[in-house]
């Protein structure tokens, strides 16, 4: 693409980010796909809705309380704090807390956090897609590829900007970790590790990982205590003692982990709350993420570990299997934090549903019979079908937290500020 034709799809982009989309799915070069993925995301990014009581709305608050008027020796004097792990006010991840400090001191429009973690998001996001299509961007895909390409092009995608630090760390384990059992380059370390610095969970999850990594050629055995987790877990009390200290992690502790009886009563009392306000909701608002994540992934991982086990695997599918196996037992163990298991299972998600595109991009070296490959479809469908309540709930999401502007202009959300519409309210005018 040339310079005159990428100032066209900007153009395109400042018009209509849906349309510039469209336009975006149909590149085939790797960087101005790159490009172009993570330039939407900044553009998405500036069009988020802020609705009171979600993350995005708790860390404008912040920006705004913290922030507007922090100087540059305060910067660096609680970017300390946040290192030495004793930040419990305000950011408790650098990445935020650099994100929030360009936006909302050295800008003066703590909006732009948003944007900020668009752009990374966009990155991540973007090249993590593309290493998992890699070299297969120009092939014939079946019906049912496609659907799970769109499932992954979906979940932790749009709305996962919400959070700003938590799926951006994913997709920057996603694309370091798999990077690296690839092509084993020394910069990809790095990588992995500056997913610590976008939420610092990640130097907990990257322990699982790790022993994923190490044990995937002993596939038995692995697979082994993928079952065995089913079955067991893991009190807060038997890894109390290996918890480092500090202000912050005594604070997350104290917040996340199950550790007495005033605990499990809050736990109780929050899991019944939940359970009145699922009854008011849409099935796929109830359910759908922790069907999705409790029963079609788990169906669907045993579908991969068939294939995991042949002989005719390779590295790529080896890898995505295992970590995706080895996370999710992982997640099984931690039940004292519902927060952190919840969390586990879903990167244990990504990683298994990568692996099943992989699968389908490189079914023909395992030379099944036809009435073999006809059952795997079958199984796959199914497993498609079952995530539908999950694909809903994620676009309703996707429509309750994006300005409608986000279809075309989206200068006017920028202009509209606090009283911007989003997509589902404008809906709402027409169907209410």
């Amino acid at each position: 693409m040339d310079r005159e034709q990428k100032g066209y799809l900007i153009l395109l982009f400042l018009f209509s980010p849906i349309l510039g989309l469209f336009k975006l799915l149909k590149l085939k070069n790797e960087k101005d796909i790159t490009f172009f993925g993570t330039f939407f995301f900044g553009l998405v990014g500036s069009v988020f809705v802020y609705i009171v009581g979600t993350d995005g709305h708790s860390h404008l608050m912040k920006a705004k309380e913290f922030y507007l008027d922090m100087s540059l020796v305060e910067f660096f004097k609680k970017s300390y704090e946040i290192l030495t792990f004793n930040s419990t006010e305000g950011s408790t991840d650098i990445y935020l807390h650099c994100i929030s400090f360009i936006s909302a001191s050295l800008l003066q429009t703590p909006e732009l956090i948003h944007v900020f973690a668009g752009l990374v998001f966009g990155y991540f996001f973007t090249k993590s897609v593309l290493l998992i299509l890699k070299n297969n961007l120009d092939i014939k895909k079946t019906y049912i590829l496609v659907g799970f390409i769109i499932l992954l092009l979906i979940i932790r995608s749009i709305g996962a900007l919400n959070s700003i630090r938590m799926w951006t760390g994913m997709w920057v384990l996603f694309y370091g970790t798999y990077s690296w059992a690839t092509t084993k380059k020394r910069k990809y370390i790095l990588v992995i590790l500056f997913s610590v610095l976008v939420h610092f969970s990640y130097a907990l999850i990257l322990l699982p990982v790790t022993a994923a990594y190490i044990l995937q050629k002993n596939k038995k055995i692995l697979v082994a205590l993928y079952i065995v987790s089913f079955f067991t877990t893991v009190g807060f009390s038997f890894v109390k003692a290996y918890i480092p200290q500090s202000d912050l992690i005594e604070k997350k502790q104290n917040t996340y982990a199950v550790d007495s009886d005033q605990d499990v009563k809050r736990y109780e009392k929050n899991s019944i709350n939940a359970k009145k306000e699922s009854e008011n909701s849409n099935f796929y608002k109830a359910s759908g993420e922790t069907n999705y994540l409790n029963y079609s992934i788990v169906g669907l991982s045993i579908i991969l570990i068939f294939f995991y086990l042949k002989k005719e695997s390779d590295r790529n599918l080896i890898f995505l299997v295992a970590v995706g196996i080895g996370v999710y037992a992982f997640s099984n163990l931690v039940a004292f934090s519902p927060s952190l298991q919840g969390r586990t299972k879903m990167i244990a998600a990504t990683f298994i549903l990568a692996a099943a595109i992989h699968l389908q991009l490189t079914l023909k070296k395992y030379n099944l019979k036809i009435k073999s490959i006809k059952r795997l479809n079958t199984a796959l469908l199914f497993f498609l079908i079952s995530s539908i309540p999950m694909f809903l709930f994620q676009l309703s999401y996707i429509l309750q937290s994006f300005s409608f502007f986000l279809l075309f202009l989206p200068q006017v959300s920028w202009l509209l500020g606090d009283g911007d519409y989003s997509i589902r309210g404008v809906i709402g005018l027409f169907i209410d």
